[in-house]
């Protein structure tokens, strides 16, 4: 029944010849086969998800640089409230010599005028 050797009795010899044509073909599978594989691919593709557009709050992190920039503007703000309810005492001086400048006549012909009168 088993052979150790391998060794074939005469009549097999004719059937190995086919047997080896066989195994040098590869079978090619047929257009609608493949064309169904294609098909149950398609469908079990997940579909894409919808882009959101990021809300209002979202979009005014984004362009002050995020949550840093939004600490560094809230900061700001801040220090700006401060600074105008309760002003330090050098700011007086400094707003008593520049609120002079109010009544300062300014020139009714500018350096940029004069510039473009000459040609």
């Amino acid at each position: 029944m088993t052979d150790s050797k391998k060794t074939a009795p005469d009549g097999d010899f004719e059937l190995d010849s086919f047997f080896a044509a066989a195994r040098a073909e590869e079978p090619l599978p047929s257009g609608d086969f493949m064309a169904r594989i294609e098909a149950d691919a398609l469908a079990a593709l997940p579909s894409p998800a919808a882009v959101t557009r990021p809300g209002l709050w979202q979009q005014f992190l984004q362009s002050v640089g995020g949550w840093p920039g939004a600490a560094g503007l809230a900061a700001a703000c801040a220090t700006g409230v401060w600074i105008g309810v309760a002003p330090p005492d050098a700011l007086y001086d400094l707003w008593a010599q520049t609120a002079g400048l109010g009544g300062v006549e300014i020139d009714p012909t500018s350096g940029f005028d004069l510039a473009m009168m000459e040609g």
